[in-house]
């Protein structure tokens, strides 16, 4: 434990070399994929309407011509005049001068005198309707922003008057409208005077529910992924998010849920979902390339409705530089929840990495279990029960062995992003328990722990940040030589220390060769500067090992940088990462995925 302020000290320089790549991400932009900017910046107003007039006043690419920079600077005094007004400054005026800068950029300065703002004079805000006889719901519906009195803010005026409509129509109030709804302004007087009466109308449940085409599919089958019954509260929201459920489905072509709004019965609207079946036997090649595994061949084959009782049949075959496999996974939908199924696997696996290689029989069979709501696309949270055999050969570090193992293994997930195929908003945990006994014939007793899980989050519109980590224990009766290697912990490799190789970081036996560990512990956090909606430049820095004790915690630490294009398919991710400590060639490694990595 004496070690540990050097293990600090460590770390403290692994950061400050990481924060050195931030100001980096800034100057990218403008220096590597940006032409010329022109920027905007406001003085004489009070700070909170100086980020709202910001706001509406981006920076500007041009092309560095005299006569494009007068147009945008035309353009953007009428911006200013428009936002200003939103706001409530109908009497405002400014000065503005360019500032040219060395590298071509501008910097248009704008000195506002505000003038006399107008003021809310009155306000007739009423909730007309049927909605008065459900007070609890009424009182949902947000107070309205502004009072008599109030600098006039129009951009509040307008979200309240959309949201509260869009709050009745979601909740059965489908022909909801503003029975009255003015905005009345004396420029002369600055005063305004609001008028919004809101009338919800009848309010309307689902009624039949009907399912056209895809015969061959059990109707039970479909009705999972619907997000409504029949006597619920209409919404529209609740027909967009089935119709989403059934095209991730993989199984049709063609996905229509549609609310007969025009006819309703009485106050219940029936509602039709057409579908047009895709094949029900996919067969799909590809050629992909990973960092842990190197270029790899794949060929995939489905069958997404076995027996015609929505049964699929999954089987890959890969062939890669570093892994060879062949596996099959067969899965049958059970009760009324999307998501709850049984699960049936097995697979043969040739691994040959730069510590290891293995040869691994596997099995297994089980039980998922969906918790989340269906209504909420977002959201993907199961718990998974599985009981698992396993038969390797294996050598580490040049010690060969094999074992057996028959065990049970729990998982739980949760992954709550906005969007998967953009996943720069939310979070994701996996943990998953095992174990094994003698009395059931395996090589030897262990229990093992693995935590895994990530958090991102959208800083501005420009910037993101976001953090990893992953922990594992292992409690095992005998030596580590006793355990394949995919039971073991090490450290290194794409997910985990980008600048070592794929799990070939951990303690190491009496002759210094990396045999795994019982304990793991890495994390890693990352920044992203984002130049167009869906391209960002980013910056990393990531510590951690596995080990067998605290006593012997040899931290390693790597930085890097990188790109992530955010493409239809998700996410793709190129990063150059350079170790810290104890580094080994190559000095930069180049780690490279595709899509989610959950």
């Amino acid at each position: 434990m004496r070690q540990l302020p050097h293990r600090r000290a460590q770390l403290r320089r692994g950061i400050r070399a990481a924060w050195v790549l931030v100001p980096l991400l800034c100057a990218l932009p403008t220096a590597a994929f940006a032409k010329n900017l022109i920027s905007f910046q406001i003085d004489g107003a009070p700070a909170d309407l100086t980020v709202q007039l910001q706001n509406a006043m981006p920076s500007l690419p041009y092309d560095g011509k005299e006569s494009r920079l007068h147009e945008l600077i035309l353009s953007s005094n009428l911006r200013l005049r428009d936002a200003l007004q939103a706001y409530g400054y109908y009497h405002a005026t400014w000065h503005s001068k360019t500032l040219p800068l060395k590298n071509g950029d501008a910097v248009v300065q704008y000195d506002i005198a505000l003038g006399q703002p107008i003021r809310v004079r009155n306000t007739d805000i009423r909730i007309l309707g049927t909605i008065t006889e459900a007070p609890s719901l009424r009182q949902r519906i947000k107070p309205f922003p502004l009072s008599n009195g109030n600098i006039l803010d129009q951009v509040s005026y307008e979200t309240w008057k959309d949201q509260s409509l869009s709050f009745l129509r979601s909740r059965g109030y489908i022909r909801a409208y503003y029975q009255r709804h003015e905005l009345l302004i004396d420029k002369k007087n600055d005063w305004a005077d609001i008028y919004l009466w809101l009338n919800s109308g009848e309010r309307f449940r689902v009624g039949s529910i009907s399912i056209v085409g895809a015969e061959r599919y059990p109707r039970w089958f479909i009705e999972r992924y619907l997000t409504f019954k029949t006597g619920d509260w209409y919404s529209p929201d609740a027909l967009s998010v089935t119709e989403s459920n059934l095209h991730d489905a993989n199984r049709f072509e063609n996905v229509q849920v549609l609310g007969d709004t025009a006819h309703p019965v009485d106050t219940a609207v029936p509602v039709t979902v057409k579908l047009a079946s895709l094949p029900e036997q996919h067969l799909k090649v590809g050629v992909g390339y990973s960092t842990n595994i190197g270029l790899n061949g794949i060929l995939y084959y489905d069958n997404y409705n076995m027996f015609q009782r929505a049964q699929h049949l999954h089987v890959a075959v890969q062939a890669a530089q570093r892994t060879r496999n062949i596996g099959a996974t067969y899965t049958w939908p059970i009760g009324s929840t999307l998501g709850s199924e049984y699960i049936a696997t097995t697979s043969f696996q040739n691994e040959t990495y730069q510590i290891w290689s293995a040869n691994e029989l596997s099995a297994a069979i089980g039980r998922r279990w969906a918790l989340a709501d269906n209504a909420r696309k977002n959201v993907n949270a199961t718990i998974q029960a599985m009981f698992n055999l396993e038969q390797a050969s294996y050598t580490v570090s040049g010690i060969s062995d094999s074992s057996f193992y028959l065990y049970p293994s729990v998982t739980y997930r949760v992954q709550n992003y906005r969007n998967i195929l953009r996943p720069v908003s939310g979070f994701y945990v996996q943990a998953t328990a095992e174990g094994a006994s003698k009395v059931w014939g395996s090589t030897s007793n262990f229990m093992r722990l693995r935590v895994r899980g990530g958090w991102d989050q959208m800083l501005s519109p420009d910037w993101g940040i976001g953090a990893r980590a992953s922990l594992g224990a292992l409690w095992l009766h005998g030596p580590i030589r006793n355990l394949p290697p995919d039971l073991r912990f090490f450290g290194g490799g794409q997910n985990s220390l980008p600048g070592y190789a794929y799990e070939s970081q951990g303690p190491t036996d009496a002759q210094g060769a990396v045999v795994g560990g019982r304990l793991l512990a890495v994390a890693g956090i990352h920044i992203d500067r984002f130049i167009t909606h869906d391209w960002a430049v980013g910056a990393f820095y990531d510590a951690g090992n596995a080990f067998d004790s605290f006593s012997s915690f040899h931290v390693l630490q790597d930085i890097g940088i990188g790109t992530r294009w955010y493409s239809p398919v998700g996410p793709i991710i190129l990063d150059l990462a350079h170790p810290l400590i104890a580094p080994r060639a190559p000095a930069v490694r180049v780690a490279l995925s595709v899509g989610f990595n959950f």
